[in-house]
């Protein structure tokens, strides 16, 4: 397997690709954070969705819990579910006293029609409101296997546009992806990316361990490619749907790909379907070798 020189090799794994990687949690798990110190490195980016069935109340305290146990709060923000410009202002104020929030992850969100005035990411971007509340990072949605609303025209404009719209700002930005159980069309994506001239961070989608009931439940919700070739390649097969699989293939391929300098600059981030604390073990036994 390549290694970058700053590599570190545990039992034939290069555990550099684990170095600054994000998860995500819900608000739900936030407070569970405080006691994964041993697993969850001191400072790293934790995501919070924006889920359709939480209050704001709960996205603050929650970006609290996660900024007191050392890490740093990333909530998302989706436009198309936002009601009015006062409701973003309070939610923004919330974030920014309680748990001290300077970055961002804005997405369009799948409210249609919207349910006020910001109808797309840009909206948002355009508005400079996050500027108003401290906002220093803001990231932005890549979509490597498509979006079943928008071609793949519609979907580099988009990426056009916020590009235009954050470095017109100055502000520091960065693309997250949606998840994948394949690199190659992620890494094909990226490619593309870096000829087009964009040069930022770009956090590539990982799914947690889980069972693969539960992976092929939130692929089909996300529009992922979950076909028998591409499960079995992630390392399971559909006999297996009741028993639990984790992204070691997956993350093994991942090391040897990006120690090619030319993908730039990739991190991965984990969604933990399987929960907050499954991620967390994983995290702790890929480190160790297991």
């Amino acid at each position: 397997m390549s290694m970058t020189s700053n590599a570190v090799s545990c039992q034939g794994r290069n555990i550099d690709v684990l170095d600054r990687f994000s998860l995500e949690v819900t608000t739900k798990d936030a407070a569970q954070l405080g006691s994964m110190a041993r697993e969850i490195p001191t400072g790293t980016i934790v995501y919070l969705p924006f889920l359709a069935t939480e209050q704001h109340s709960a996205r603050i305290a929650a970006a609290k819990s996660i900024r007191d146990a050392g890490y740093e709060p990333m909530p998302h923000i989706a436009a198309r579910r936002l009601g009015s410009e006062a409701e973003l202002h309070n939610l923004m104020a919330g974030w920014s006293e309680h748990g001290r929030v300077t970055r961002v992850l804005v997405l369009a969100g799948d409210a249609d029609p919207p349910k006020g005035p910001y109808h797309d990411s840009a909206s948002i971007l355009r508005s400079r409101v996050l500027q108003r509340f401290g906002i220093k990072h803001v990231s932005v949605a890549g979509h490597p296997e498509g979006h079943r609303l928008q071609d793949s025209r519609m979907l580099d404009a988009a990426l056009a546009e916020k590009r235009a719209i954050l470095e017109k700002a100055r502000l520091e930005w960065s693309i997250t992806t949606q998840f994948s159980f394949s690199c190659e069309p992620i890494l094909t994506w990226i490619s593309k990316i870096r000829r087009g001239g964009i040069d930022v961070p770009i956090q590539v989608g990982i799914p947690g361990p889980a069972s693969v009931k539960t992976l092929l439940r939130f692929a089909a919700l996300c529009g992922v490619s979950a076909s028998t070739t591409v499960l079995r390649k992630y390392g399971v097969s559909l006999t297996q749907l009741l028993t639990s699989a984790g992204p070691d293939g997956l993350v093994d391929e991942y090391a040897e790909a990006l120690a090619s300098p030319g993908y730039g600059d990739v991190r991965l981030h984990l969604y933990p379907f399987g929960g907050i604390a499954k991620t967390a073990n994983w995290i702790l036994r890929y480190r160790n070798g297991g």
